[in-house]
Protein backbone atom coordinates (compact mmCIF):
# COMPACT_ATOMS: atom_id res chain seq x y z
CA UNK A 1 0.00 0.00 0.00
CA UNK A 2 2.70 2.60 1.07
CA UNK A 3 4.93 1.67 -2.25
CA UNK A 4 2.00 2.41 -4.86
CA UNK A 5 1.19 5.51 -2.68
CA UNK A 6 4.58 6.75 -3.16
CA UNK A 7 5.09 5.78 -6.15
CA UNK A 8 1.99 7.40 -7.77
CA UNK A 9 4.14 10.59 -5.99
CA UNK A 10 7.29 10.14 -7.05
CA UNK A 11 7.36 12.81 -10.15
CA UNK A 12 6.04 15.13 -7.58
CA UNK A 13 6.97 14.45 -4.54
CA UNK A 14 10.12 16.95 -4.19
CA UNK A 15 7.93 20.36 -5.18
CA UNK A 16 6.53 20.24 -1.72
CA UNK A 17 9.15 18.97 0.01
CA UNK A 18 10.45 21.84 1.85
CA UNK A 19 10.18 19.94 5.73
CA UNK A 20 11.28 16.62 4.53
CA UNK A 21 14.71 18.52 3.05
CA UNK A 22 15.05 20.49 6.47
CA UNK A 23 15.22 17.09 8.19
CA UNK A 24 17.33 15.58 5.62
CA UNK A 25 19.64 18.23 6.24
CA UNK A 26 19.61 17.76 9.99
CA UNK A 27 20.49 13.89 10.00
CA UNK A 28 23.34 14.56 7.91
CA UNK A 29 24.63 17.81 10.20
CA UNK A 30 23.91 14.82 12.91
CA UNK A 31 26.51 12.75 12.09
CA UNK A 32 30.05 12.27 13.62
CA UNK A 33 33.28 13.10 12.46
CA UNK A 34 33.34 9.71 10.14
CA UNK A 35 34.29 8.27 6.49
CA UNK A 36 32.41 4.65 6.69
CA UNK A 37 33.20 2.37 4.06
CA UNK A 38 29.52 1.62 3.06
CA UNK A 39 26.11 3.52 3.94
CA UNK A 40 22.42 1.72 4.20
CA UNK A 41 19.83 4.44 3.55
CA UNK A 42 16.35 3.28 4.40
CA UNK A 43 13.08 4.86 2.59
CA UNK A 44 15.41 6.75 0.10
CA UNK A 45 12.53 8.05 -1.69
CA UNK A 46 13.32 10.56 -4.48
CA UNK A 47 16.99 10.98 -3.13
CA UNK A 48 16.75 13.73 -0.47
CA UNK A 49 19.01 12.18 2.04
CA UNK A 50 20.85 10.50 -0.56
CA UNK A 51 22.47 13.51 -2.59
CA UNK A 52 23.32 14.98 0.59
CA UNK A 53 25.37 11.86 1.57
CA UNK A 54 26.89 11.71 -1.77
CA UNK A 55 28.46 15.02 -1.45
CA UNK A 56 29.08 14.02 2.00
CA UNK A 57 30.68 10.85 1.24
CA UNK A 58 31.86 11.12 -2.35
CA UNK A 59 33.56 7.71 -2.51
CA UNK A 60 31.49 5.64 -0.14
CA UNK A 61 28.72 3.31 -1.82
CA UNK A 62 25.30 4.09 -0.82
CA UNK A 63 22.80 0.88 -0.96
CA UNK A 64 19.42 3.17 -1.51
CA UNK A 65 16.46 0.94 -0.31
CA UNK A 66 12.92 1.56 -0.56
CA UNK A 67 9.86 -0.14 -1.27
CA UNK A 68 8.32 2.22 -3.81
CA UNK A 69 9.77 0.02 -7.34
CA UNK A 70 8.44 4.01 -9.53
CA UNK A 71 10.26 6.06 -6.69
CA UNK A 72 13.55 3.83 -7.12
CA UNK A 73 13.16 4.17 -11.16
CA UNK A 74 12.80 7.72 -10.67
CA UNK A 75 15.81 8.37 -8.66
CA UNK A 76 18.03 5.75 -10.49
CA UNK A 77 17.73 7.62 -13.66
CA UNK A 78 17.95 10.94 -11.84
CA UNK A 79 21.53 9.98 -9.84
CA UNK A 80 23.11 8.48 -13.05
CA UNK A 81 26.47 10.68 -11.70
CA UNK A 82 26.46 9.12 -8.93
CA UNK A 83 28.07 5.55 -9.75
CA UNK A 84 28.80 4.65 -6.12
CA UNK A 85 25.05 4.71 -5.17
CA UNK A 86 23.11 1.36 -5.78
CA UNK A 87 19.18 1.97 -5.69
CA UNK A 88 17.42 -1.11 -4.06
CA UNK A 89 13.54 -2.17 -4.45
CA UNK A 90 12.81 -3.27 -0.76
CA UNK A 91 10.90 -2.90 2.63
CA UNK A 92 12.53 -0.99 5.58
CA UNK A 93 10.90 -3.30 7.57
CA UNK A 94 12.67 -6.35 6.87
CA UNK A 95 15.82 -5.60 4.50
CA UNK A 96 19.08 -7.45 5.30
CA UNK A 97 22.18 -6.41 3.65
CA UNK A 98 24.79 -9.58 2.60
CA UNK A 99 26.73 -7.90 5.60
CA UNK A 100 26.41 -5.28 8.58
CA UNK A 101 26.74 -1.63 8.16
CA UNK A 102 28.64 0.10 9.93
CA UNK A 103 26.34 3.74 8.83
CA UNK A 104 22.77 3.53 8.35
CA UNK A 105 20.84 6.59 7.78
CA UNK A 106 16.93 7.00 7.44
CA UNK A 107 15.10 10.26 7.06
CA UNK A 108 11.37 10.95 6.93
CA UNK A 109 10.29 7.44 5.77
CA UNK A 110 10.06 4.76 8.73
CA UNK A 111 7.21 7.11 10.38
CA UNK A 112 5.16 5.14 7.65
CA UNK A 113 6.01 1.54 9.10
CA UNK A 114 3.16 -0.74 10.47
CA UNK A 115 5.23 -1.87 13.71
CA UNK A 116 7.84 0.64 14.68
CA UNK A 117 9.50 -1.88 17.17
CA UNK A 118 9.87 -4.58 14.98
CA UNK A 119 11.68 -2.47 12.43
CA UNK A 120 13.75 -0.96 14.64
CA UNK A 121 15.36 -4.80 15.91
CA UNK A 122 15.70 -5.39 12.35
CA UNK A 123 17.71 -2.60 11.89
CA UNK A 124 19.75 -3.12 14.57
CA UNK A 125 20.45 -6.10 13.30
CA UNK A 126 21.58 -4.42 9.60
CA UNK A 127 23.84 -2.34 11.57
CA UNK A 128 27.70 -3.96 12.70
CA UNK A 129 28.89 -3.37 16.05
CA UNK A 130 29.97 0.36 17.05
CA UNK A 131 27.90 1.35 13.98
CA UNK A 132 26.01 4.63 13.72
CA UNK A 133 22.28 4.64 13.14
CA UNK A 134 21.17 8.45 12.40
CA UNK A 135 17.32 8.64 11.89
CA UNK A 136 15.01 11.84 11.15
CA UNK A 137 11.27 10.85 11.66
CA UNK A 138 7.94 13.04 11.02
CA UNK A 139 5.64 12.44 14.53
CA UNK A 140 2.18 12.52 15.79
CA UNK A 141 2.00 16.45 16.07
CA UNK A 142 2.66 16.62 12.46
CA UNK A 143 -0.60 17.71 10.50
CA UNK A 144 -2.54 18.09 13.53
CA UNK A 145 -4.54 21.27 12.13
CA UNK A 146 -5.57 18.88 9.35
CA UNK A 147 -6.31 15.86 11.70
CA UNK A 148 -8.41 17.63 14.05
CA UNK A 149 -10.32 19.58 11.75
CA UNK A 150 -11.15 16.57 9.44
CA UNK A 151 -12.08 15.12 13.67
CA UNK A 152 -15.20 18.20 13.65
CA UNK A 153 -16.19 17.52 10.55
CA UNK A 154 -16.21 13.93 9.31
CA UNK A 155 -15.88 12.58 13.19
CA UNK A 156 -16.86 9.12 11.68
CA UNK A 157 -14.22 8.87 8.88
CA UNK A 158 -11.32 9.15 11.41
CA UNK A 159 -7.41 7.76 9.90
CA UNK A 160 -6.48 4.02 10.77
CA UNK A 161 -3.74 4.68 12.22
CA UNK A 162 -1.60 7.65 13.70
CA UNK A 163 1.95 8.45 13.62
CA UNK A 164 3.94 7.68 16.36
CA UNK A 165 4.42 9.87 19.45
CA UNK A 166 8.14 10.90 20.16
CA UNK A 167 7.90 8.91 23.08
CA UNK A 168 6.85 6.07 21.14
CA UNK A 169 9.97 6.22 19.06
CA UNK A 170 11.96 7.14 21.82
CA UNK A 171 10.93 3.29 22.86
CA UNK A 172 10.74 1.57 20.10
CA UNK A 173 14.95 2.49 19.84
CA UNK A 174 15.69 1.60 23.38
CA UNK A 175 13.49 -2.01 22.89
CA UNK A 176 15.76 -2.58 19.97
CA UNK A 177 18.93 -1.79 21.69
CA UNK A 178 20.25 1.41 20.42
CA UNK A 179 21.96 3.95 22.67
CA UNK A 180 21.00 7.18 21.76
CA UNK A 181 24.05 9.39 21.75
CA UNK A 182 21.96 12.56 20.80
CA UNK A 183 18.45 13.71 19.71
CA UNK A 184 16.83 16.75 19.20
CA UNK A 185 12.95 17.27 19.03
CA UNK A 186 10.82 20.29 17.65
CA UNK A 187 8.03 21.81 16.11
CA UNK A 188 7.69 23.97 13.48
CA UNK A 189 4.74 26.07 11.63
CA UNK A 190 5.42 25.84 7.37
CA UNK A 191 3.94 28.21 5.65
CA UNK A 192 1.76 27.51 2.48
CA UNK A 193 0.07 30.50 0.11
CA UNK A 194 -3.73 29.53 0.71
CA UNK A 195 -5.42 26.07 1.91
CA UNK A 196 -5.97 24.76 -1.60
CA UNK A 197 -2.13 25.05 -2.10
CA UNK A 198 -1.86 23.02 1.17
CA UNK A 199 -3.62 20.41 0.04
CA UNK A 200 -2.33 19.88 -2.98
CA UNK A 201 0.99 19.90 -1.57
CA UNK A 202 0.31 17.20 0.82
CA UNK A 203 -1.83 15.35 -2.12
CA UNK A 204 1.80 15.63 -4.41
CA UNK A 205 3.67 14.28 -1.77
CA UNK A 206 1.49 10.70 -0.85
CA UNK A 207 0.95 11.68 2.06
CA UNK A 208 -2.88 11.58 1.49
CA UNK A 209 -4.41 8.24 0.80
CA UNK A 210 -2.48 6.42 3.16
CA UNK A 211 -4.00 4.68 6.15
CA UNK A 212 -2.88 7.79 8.81
CA UNK A 213 -4.65 10.35 6.19
CA UNK A 214 -7.31 8.64 4.56
CA UNK A 215 -9.60 7.18 7.15
CA UNK A 216 -11.78 4.08 6.87
CA UNK A 217 -13.93 6.25 4.14
CA UNK A 218 -13.14 8.66 1.87
CA UNK A 219 -14.52 12.50 2.19
CA UNK A 220 -16.97 13.39 0.32
CA UNK A 221 -17.27 16.32 -2.04
CA UNK A 222 -18.85 18.08 0.21
CA UNK A 223 -16.80 16.95 3.34
CA UNK A 224 -13.67 17.85 1.22
CA UNK A 225 -15.09 21.61 0.30
CA UNK A 226 -15.92 22.33 3.99
CA UNK A 227 -12.72 21.15 4.60
CA UNK A 228 -10.59 22.97 2.49
CA UNK A 229 -12.79 25.95 3.12
CA UNK A 230 -12.67 26.00 7.52
CA UNK A 231 -8.67 25.42 6.84
CA UNK A 232 -8.17 28.45 4.93
CA UNK A 233 -10.53 30.25 7.60
CA UNK A 234 -8.81 28.60 10.59
CA UNK A 235 -5.38 28.69 9.71
CA UNK A 236 -4.45 31.96 8.24
CA UNK A 237 -1.47 34.00 9.30
CA UNK A 238 0.37 36.57 7.41
CA UNK A 239 2.16 35.06 4.22
CA UNK A 240 -0.75 32.47 4.04
CA UNK A 241 -1.84 29.18 5.30
CA UNK A 242 0.30 27.78 8.24
CA UNK A 243 0.80 23.90 8.71
CA UNK A 244 2.62 22.34 12.11
CA UNK A 245 5.43 19.64 11.43
CA UNK A 246 6.97 17.94 14.46
CA UNK A 247 9.64 16.21 13.70
CA UNK A 248 12.79 14.46 15.92
CA UNK A 249 16.26 13.97 14.66
CA UNK A 250 18.52 11.08 16.82
CA UNK A 251 22.19 9.91 16.65
CA UNK A 252 22.81 6.07 17.57
CA UNK A 253 25.07 3.50 18.44
CA UNK A 254 25.15 -0.20 18.73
Amino acid sequence: MIGHRFSAAAETYDRHARPQLALAQSVVAFLPEIYPEQILELGAGTGQLTRLLAEHFPDVLIDAVDVAEKMVTHSRSKFTRFPQINWIVADAQTYRGNDPYPLIVSSAALHWVVDLTATCANIFQCLEPGGTFALGMMLSGTLKELHDLRQEIAPEKTPLISLPTYEETVAALGAAGFRIERRMHSEEEILYDDARAFFQAIHEQGVTGGKVSAGNAPLSRTELSQLVADYQESFTTDGGVYATYETATFLLTK
